[in-house]
């Protein structure tokens, strides 16, 4: 069986492939069943436990080249063992190659959370920088993960995720009857800032009409010791949390927000993270209160926007004065919050980004 999940599964009595992955949960094991399959996922699958799916891959593709005409290969990860298909694939058909690293390959989080031997973590850096060594062209998505590899790679660009016109919806200044801060999607424990809440508090108790009219809503899963916390700061009647919706209703409620709530969770390196949301919050034009490290990628992109300064966690005067501004500020038009006028998002836009890549393939083929 090539497939380490399936057989999890299997063995525990469940059917299909529910572990996804990044393994979820994995620093979480403690039964003996968990430990060793931990351990085995971590030193006999390498470079991840999706590399039982190369051999079909390998074969279907070289299907594909030999009846049709194929002018380059990409290959895209994680799972990075897709690499090593393009690799292959290269080396038969003599190909050019262009490999998408979506996140770090040896570095990835989760691997700190394996129990790999030295041996295994060698193999696998040697993996990565064969497939670094060989690729024609490598696309990131993020300067953080260009400056990880462009020791080992000669051809290297940065691909910014974006965003998808198709997606985002009109979003033309309507009255609203509560000034909302949104946050869509997972709120992780790690994008707690008690000084947001204080902030909050503060402005709630020095400004009578902010109780009646400020919300904060959480579209998504918000982690329940953040949720105690605003008990304690006494917040937790202006919170709203409603569950996940499709994708195109979130775009919608990214646009219909007064204020969206953008917080790039505190980790290690944070100041090299990206979320793929940050490039919808910029195009729904909807205006940002951002708190994250100042100097970090994150940064630079609302600044490539023209957006309002990233702001850091510690600075609770910066995110009371931010959040009370665009709440006169609705106050002020009638409960109507201006939109963000200036179109310098639309450099993210997943259109102009395919021709870049468009551009890459070209100079790779030509």
């Amino acid at each position: 069986m090539k497939d380490p999940f399936r057989l999890y599964n299997f063995l525990q009595g469940k059917k299909g492939k529910a572990v996804p992955v990044a393994m979820t949960g994995i620093k979480d094991s403690k039964s003996i069943f968990q430990k060793l399959s931990k351990y085995i996922r971590a030193n006999y699958f390498i470079p991840d436990a999706r590399v039982g799916w190369n051999s079909f891959a390998l074969k279907k593709a070289n299907e594909l080249i030999r009846e049709t005409t194929i002018d380059a290969i990409i290959t895209t990860g994680p799972p990075h063992s897709t690499h090593l298909v393009g690799l292959q694939l290269q080396k038969q058909h003599r190909l050019p190659w262009l490999a998408d690293f979506r996140d770090p390959w040896t570095n990835i989080y989760y691997n700190r959370f394996l129990p790999r031997t030295k041996a295994v973590h060698a193999k696998d850096r040697q993996l990565e920088d064969t497939v670094l060594a060989g690729v024609d062209a490598l696309t990131v998505v993020s300067k953080g993960l260009k400056q990880e590899f462009e020791d080992r790679c000669q051809n290297i660009h940065v691909i910014y995720n974006g965003f998808d016109e198709e997606d985002m919806v009109d979003n033309t200044p309507t009255v609203t009857e509560r000034f909302s801060l949104s946050y869509i999607g997972n709120f992780k424990p790690n994008q707690d800032v008690p000084q947001l809440w204080q902030a909050i508090q503060e402005l709630k108790n020095e400004i009578p009409a902010f109780g009646q009219d400020f919300e904060l809503i959480f579209i998504g899963n918000i982690d329940p010791n953040i949720v105690q916390k605003q008990k304690t700061f006494g917040i937790d009647d202006l919170v709203r949390i409603k569950p996940f919706v499709p994708h195109q209703e979130a775009t919608r409620l990214m646009a219909a927000a007064n204020l969206l709530l953008f917080v790039i969770p505190e980790a290690e390196k944070n100041q090299l993270i990206i979320t793929g949301k940050i490039f919808e919050y910029l195009a729904s034009r909807t205006p940002l209160l951002s708190i994250g490290p100042p100097d970090g990628n994150a940064a630079e992109l609302l600044n490539q926007a023209n957006r309002e300064a990233m702001m850091d966690y510690q600075d609770q005067v910066a995110i009371k004065q931010s959040l009370q501004k665009h709440y006169q500020a609705w106050r002020d038009q009638g409960k109507i919050s201006p939109k963000v006028t200036d179109k310098s998002f639309q450099q993210f836009s997943r259109r102009g980004l395919t021709r870049q890549l468009s551009d890459i393939l070209n100079q790779i083929s030509l």
